[in-house]
């Protein structure tokens, strides 16, 4: 499904074409990067044509910035196991694979771009991106590869790499490594295993920060922000959902027990169930302390109006928290991957958040962790625990590079790669 603003069919080709593939197999991380990057590139570029495709499902609530289109691919989700599956039960996952390589291909030679950032995963979905990649390069197209700090364990990285074909196509295919995050924190090129000719070209932009002025899905009376109170206020934020109901009910029932020292306010997350959304809300609507939504209009803002900040430790929560420098309790997922667990616990050992193991959780140890964390100082800054926060900054600087090479390329070969989208 093809969804633009203020576009035209055609392709400007007077304009840089910038686009963006991610994922999305499991909740809204991979979608939500790749928008606020171009949302950013927009306001502080101009001049370009964005193009997104995902496999997110709930792309479409998201109001885009001028001159981008969204493409949703069909989607998939993960079972219990980590193994892929459609959340169509009338296709199999063989017949949606085979829809999603048809809509990858014909948006993105229909589009052209001069520049393609694929987020997290070098082959795409199941290696949905191959061979296209390497026909969109052909055609000129410059490769990026954006990968978040952390996406797994070293050696189940390493060896799932190589396995892929991932670790191949990252040191011979893609022209560009950016990683969203520091080596300092996390030696991503190193601790995955590759070569030394790879790890130098590996540009470490920073984390990329959040701002609680951004675009967002569209407001609706039901997410509207509490007003202040003398309670001290938590936002518990379970990321996409699907497995956020312990964190989610625990949260709930710690509060119930103090409500006149806390208000809180529960975001399940999209992917949630209803039967648990619904669970949820029946338990715990009427409790004058408590608010659970299901799809909060504008996260950011949520997550600035509270003393304090409930979260599971993916890439954007975290970036959300550590740059509002709220005090923040982590419960990282840590099934099946430890990405979660790995990056709670090195912004923990620098004194940036607090970490609770998912099997500790209680109502006792997470009370324990809010008091704690509210009768103590507040976190430090990222920058005072040398970690960089320019990573939107750098992914910025290093388009318009990009942008410029190509601009001078068209004035020496004027009949170049836009005349090539029909070839």
């Amino acid at each position: 499904m093809d969804r633009s603003n203020a576009r035209t069919d055609k392709v400007d080709a007077a304009k840089f074409r910038i686009a963006f593939y991610s994922h999305d197999g499991y909740g809204l991380g991979h979608f939500r990067r790749s928008l606020l990057l171009a949302q950013k590139a927009q306001e502080h570029l101009g001049g370009l044509e964005i193009m997104i495709v995902t496999g997110s499902s709930r792309a479409y609530f998201f109001d885009l910035p001028p001159d981008t289109q969204i493409v949703t691919l069909d989607t998939v989700t993960k079972d219990r196991d980590g193994n892929y599956t459609p959340r169509n039960d009338l296709m199999t996952l063989t017949e949606t694979l085979s829809r999603r390589r048809k809509t990858l291909r014909r948006s993105l030679t229909g589009f052209n771009p001069d520049l393609l950032v694929v987020d997290h995963v070098p082959t795409g979905l199941r290696g949905e991106l191959l061979p296209l990649l390497a026909d969109l390069k052909a055609r000129g197209t410059r490769l990026t590869i954006g990968l978040r700090d952390i996406i797994d364990e070293g050696p189940l990285v390493k060896n799932s790499w190589i396995k892929d074909g991932c670790s191949q196509l990252i040191e011979h295919l893609y022209d560009h490594i950016w990683v969203y995050g520091n080596q300092n924190v996390f030696d991503l090129g190193k601790l995955y295993g590759l070569s030394s000719s790879a790890c130098e070209r590996i540009e470490y932009l920073g984390y990329l920060r959040r701002s609680v002025h951004m675009v967002g899905p569209k407001e609706t009376a039901s997410t509207s922000i509490q007003v202040p109170s003398a309670l001290k206020r938590i936002v518990c934020v379970s990321g996409g959902g699907e497995d956020g109901y312990p964190i989610g009910s625990t949260f709930l029932e710690t509060l119930e027990l103090y409500p006149h020292k806390l208000e809180g306010t529960l975001i399940t997350g999209p992917f949630m169930s209803r039967a648990d959304s619904q669970s949820l809300a029946s338990r715990f609507g009427s409790i004058s302390n408590l608010q659970v939504l299901r799809f909060t209009t504008h996260l950011e803002q949520h997550i600035n109006s509270a003393d304090l900040i409930v979260t599971m430790g993916g890439y954007n929560a975290m970036m959300e928290a550590i740059s509002t420098r709220k005090p923040t309790v982590v419960i990282p997922r840590v099934f099946p991957r430890k990405e979660q667990w790995l990056r709670a616990s090195l912004f923990a050992s620098r004194g940036l958040v607090r970490c609770l193991h998912p099997d500790d959780l209680t109502t006792a140890s997470l009370f324990s962790e809010i008091k704690d964390a509210l009768s103590s100082p507040p976190p430090p800054t990222p920058e005072e625990r040398g970690l960089s926060m320019n990573g939107v900054g750098n992914f910025l600087s290093r388009v318009e590079k990009i942008r410029q090479q190509f601009f001078q390329l068209r004035k020496v070969h004027p009949v170049a790669k836009s005349d090539l989208i029909g070839a």
